[in-house]
């Protein structure tokens, strides 16, 4: 509801509330009768019926009309975005390298069996730098 259709709201007179007020009337005019049933005479029982029941029928009439509180309802959530438009799938050429052949392994005779090394030896390989050397100038 926004502001325009509140303040129209507010200006408006409920009808409920004068249905309410024409029945309590009634009601009263009811009262007057059953209290003194020598004001009419014998038409004092039928008056007392006529307005008791145009009463209820008017009190009925401002209960249907007055206005109905919605419950206020959570707006739904927005839908989630819809997620960007994936691009196509690009094909990627694969270009096969030469495949060189497996180097072939030296003589027997050149190779020399390596001792195993201990656990520790790798981890100090790893820390050490390797060391540069200066080359000399030849002399002249």
């Amino acid at each position: 509801m926004n502001l325009t259709e509140i303040v129209k709201r507010q200006n408006e007179m409920r009808t409920d509330y004068s249905l309410y007020v024409v029945a309590l009337i009634c009601f009263i005019i009811a009262g007057v009768f059953l209290a003194e049933p020598n004001v009419i005479g014998e038409l004092n029982t039928v008056a007392i019926a006529i307005f008791a029941i145009l009463g209820i029928l008017l009190a009925a009439g401002g209960y249907t009309l007055r206005p109905k509180v919605a419950a206020p309802t959570p707006r739904a959530p927005p839908p989630p975005p819809a997620p960007p438009p994936s691009p196509p799938p690009v094909e990627e050429k694969v270009e096969e390298a030469p495949v060189a052949p497996p180097p072939t392994p030296p003589p027997a005779e050149e190779i020399a069996p390596t001792p195993a090394p201990a656990l520790e030896e790798p981890a100090k390989a790893e820390e050490e730098k390797p060391v540069r050397r200066r080359r000399r100038k030849k002399a002249a």
